[in-house]
């Protein structure tokens, strides 16, 4: 009767972990292209376009994230490529696939080591990994941070298989866990924070649980090793890349207000709720609301990882308590101060990954709870917040509408017009909505087409194959604008691109500016020869 019932309980469990799994695909499928790429996709779209060999050779001089990504993309294409040339997103979809799978399993293992039920654990993980609104938006993404979410969740089920095996690690512990290290680092190249955070723990469970065993010892070195010696090439990449942006103006240097504000909002579970006032109405009900759950989710949260805490090292599990607190406090901590003292670097997205062991710590505390009533009441509380969240994102989540855009301009620019965008890299995610070759002859970049790898390579006159405008590219803005009746002149940042405003005084000395219109961050200011 026992085990009827045990194997009743396990078809429950797994029939609704696939039910979560359908229901989240079906979501991300849906909503595939509901929203139009914006600029980073367009990079992604273009460099799938590029060799093997210059993606690998070629594009870490001037793209900012390792070619591990792209090279999948355009792998994938070779099976997924379609007519609309829009197809780059259903990796990031089955990618995170993979995701629920590995962090199922890793939760699992974690609550099995910790002495407790790890289907319940495990099933929940799976509900906030399915359905985290942050999650579900860079699934449907065709950028790489889905891809380092996986590496990571990869490489934190192989350390908790070395944790629980302990001298029965076997090999293929330790090679997962150095691939998913290794998949991290070539991720992305801040992939390295967390990468030290696994060894780190590592190195907590050698000193304190097996007393320096020296078998465990020359393994661990063996992986560390071997996991620097393959990401050599991305470390010098990293220094290239620090020497020429470290006076970057292209990211706000962070006070210890704002960080305070991105811990919360990402372990918050408040990532979306500055979209609710405009996915549900800004009526002063709906904000307050928001605020509200916001904060009562951020306590609770706060409460809940304390407490689990507290009781993993009750259960004496020190080198699981460091693994946790390492990556949940002390990589923010790291990130912050990189941003102080050396370049700055996007906090919020870069924090990300770090929702991966914090969802499994969260669903481990969930299960320490006595009360069953309870325990389902705060899982109650959270769906409740990740379909708020979630509703909210896919809503208002639009970030550059590019498909309108290039559809107004299409029916306003007559033969005699022409486009100017700037910057250069405007032009990746435009094409991508552009079919009419009359249309495409009349846009132009300034000061030159993507790549203008001759031009600057710094801050704040741009970036690699991204320059801004200076005033030497002035003759090049009158030659592309000679003999045009009208300008329709596309900006994005463009005090950061053309402090100088070299490019509207150019224009001003043949055109008058007849009115600006904004697209979010996109601005379209037309221009009428006088």
């Amino acid at each position: 009767m026992y085990n009827q019932k045990d194997r009743a309980k396990y078809i429950w469990q797994y029939t609704v972990l696939a039910a979560v799994i359908l229901i989240s695909l079906s979501l991300k499928i849906i909503n595939e292209n509901a929203l139009p790429y914006w600029l980073d996709e367009g990079y992604t779209a273009w460099f799938a376009k590029l060799s093997f060999h210059d993606i690998w050779f070629w594009l870490p001089e001037v793209e900012a994230h390792p070619p591990l990504y792209y090279s999948l993309v355009k792998l994938w294409g070779l099976i997924e490529t379609d007519e609309t040339g829009l197809w780059h997103r259903s990796l990031s979809i089955f990618i995170s696939l993979l995701l629920v799978f590995s962090s199922y399993f890793s939760t699992k293992n974690t609550a099995i080591y910790l002495h407790r039920e790890g289907n319940n654990a495990a099933l929940f993980n799976s509900i906030l990994i399915c359905f985290s609104p942050v999650l579900v938006w860079y699934s449907i993404e065709a950028r790489p941070y889905i891809l380092l979410f996986l590496a990571y969740s990869l490489a934190i089920f192989g350390l908790i298989s070395i944790f629980m095996n302990e001298d029965r690690a076997t090999i293929k512990d330790w090679v997962i866990f150095a691939l998913g290290a290794l998949l991290t680092n070539w991720s992305h190249h801040l992939g390295g924070i967390f990468t030290a955070v696994l060894f780190a723990s590592l190195t907590v469970h050698w000193a304190l649980e097996l007393k320096f065993r020296k078998y465990f010892f020359f393994r661990l070195l063996f992986c560390s090793v071997v996991v620097l010696a393959l990401s050599t090439p991305l470390i010098v990449q990293i220094v290239r890349q620090i020497v020429y942006w470290d006076a970057s103006s292209w990211v706000a240097e962070p006070t210890i207000t704002s960080f305070i504000q991105i811990m919360r909002r990402i372990f918050g579970f408040g990532y979306a709720d500055k979209l609710i006032d405009a996915a549900f109405g800004p009526s002063a009900i709906i904000h307050t609301g928001r605020l509200a759950l916001g904060l009562a989710t951020a306590i609770l949260s706060f409460a809940l990882i304390l407490f689990g805490l507290y009781k993993i090292i009750r259960l004496k599990a020190f080198s699981l308590a460091s693994f946790f607190l390492l990556s949940c406090f002390a990589v923010p901590v790291v990130s912050f101060l990189i941003s102080i003292l050396g370049p700055n670097i996007f906090l919020e997205r870069t924090l990300l990954p770090g929702l991966i062991p914090y969802f499994m710590l969260l669903s481990i505390t969930i299960e320490f709870i006595g009360s069953r009533l309870l325990r389902n009441a705060i899982k109650i509380f959270y769906v409740v917040v990740l379909i708020l969240g979630l509703i909210a994102i896919l809503r208002a989540g639009e970030k550059e509408p590019w498909d309108d855009i290039m559809a107004g301009l299409a029916e306003r620019t007559r033969e005699n017009d022409i486009i100017l965008l700037m910057p250069n890299d405007l032009y990746l995610p435009s094409s991508l909505y552009v079919s009419d070759p009359k249309l495409a002859a009349r846009i132009e970049s300034i000061p030159a087409k993507y790549p203008a790898t001759e031009y600057s390579d710094f801050y704040p006159d741009g970036f690699p194959a991204v320059p801004g405008v200076r005033a030497e590219d002035a003759q090049v803005i009158r030659d592309l604008s000679v003999g045009k009746d009208r300008v329709f002149l596309v900006t994005r940042q463009y005090d950061l691109f053309d402090p100088d405003d070299v490019t509207r005084e150019t224009l001003s000395e043949h055109f008058t500016s007849v009115g600006e219109e904004a697209w979010g961050n996109i601005y379209i200011e037309r221009f009428d020869r006088n």
